[in-house]
């Protein structure tokens, strides 16, 4: 038998003695304590933390709005044209090498490829109006490709009366008059 069975009251000592240990810590010691150095770091690298997600957000959170009329974003200027000096950036764009497609609007492009329309006339099928368009019948809300194979253009039919149709690029609309 051991000693501590032996006297129970040695057996409460031990116990009181445990508890108390665990209840009550020591104090700290000055080592133990918070350096002001270590503190400061630890300030700085959570400010720096801080701004780093805040300029990673900033775009997400104010974003800056769209111009009303974006660049075309498949151009590039070609950086010399031959028989002109280089571009060094600082003129005008009015002054630098654009091609004629590159800065049509809408209804300019409507103008340009209804110029190119063979028109043959109008049909009444059923009460429906048809428009035969390139030797095509097209009816209201019919889409017509226009242009080259390899970029297309699509052109809406908007309206469609014995004397007159109108088409339809993105917001811009153009009405085109019927000869008889």
């Amino acid at each position: 038998m051991s000693s501590a069975t032996r006297h129970p009251m040695r057996r409460h000592f031990i116990t009181l003695c445990l508890l108390s240990s665990v209840l009550c810590p020591l104090p700290m010691r000055a080592a133990d304590a918070p350096n002001p150095a270590e503190v400061k770091r630890i300030a700085d690298r959570y400010a720096l933390t801080k701004a780093r997600i805040s300029a990673m957000l900033e775009q997400r959170l104010h974003p800056v709005p769209l111009p009303a009329n974006p660049p075309n974003p498949f151009y590039q200027a070609p950086k010399e044209v031959a028989g002109t000096a280089p571009t060094t950036g600082l003129e005008k764009p009015e002054t630098a090498l654009v091609p004629e497609a590159a800065d049509l609007s809408d209804g300019d492009t409507l103008k340009k490829y209804a110029a190119t329309l063979k028109i043959g006339g109008v049909i009444n099928r059923n009460g429906a109006l048809y428009l035969t368009l390139n030797n095509t019948s097209c009816k209201i809300g019919d889409i017509i490709t226009v242009g080259n194979r390899d970029r297309p253009t699509y052109l809406k039919m908007l309206s469609l009366s014995p004397t007159e149709f109108s088409l339809g690029l993105n917001d811009a609309t153009l009405v085109v008059p019927l000869r008889k």
